[in-house]
């Protein structure tokens, strides 16, 4: 199935355009009773990987970049353990794209 979405993009981006246009790519890809899957950092996680700033996000901000065309269905956090023996705390948010 072609989703329309040609990337790469990140949520994580703390440039604006980049988050926007993942955004937006999302809003035309996912039709209206289908889902998304987004993961990135947590609020608590790092503030920069790979030497990069990062956006940050607790489930309903997460939830707030997608806006009301989406409703939260559930969330879920993790801890990733790096090789390098760091702690990467991480957010997934499952939405559903509602009815015009």
């Amino acid at each position: 199935m072609k989703s329309g979405m040609t990337g790469p993009y990140s949520i994580s981006s703390p440039r604006g355009e980049d988050r926007e246009s993942y955004i937006r790519a999302v809003l035309r890809a996912v039709k209206p009773g289908g889902h998304v899957i987004v993961a990135t950092f947590a609020e608590d996680g790092p503030e920069n990987c790979s030497g990069l700033p990062v956006m940050r996000y607790s489930a309903d901000g997460l939830h707030a970049e997608f806006g009301a065309p989406f409703r939260l269905l559930r969330q879920e956090s993790e801890e990733h353990h790096t090789p390098f023996g760091t702690v990467q705390k991480f957010i997934y948010c499952l939405c559903r794209k509602e009815a015009n």
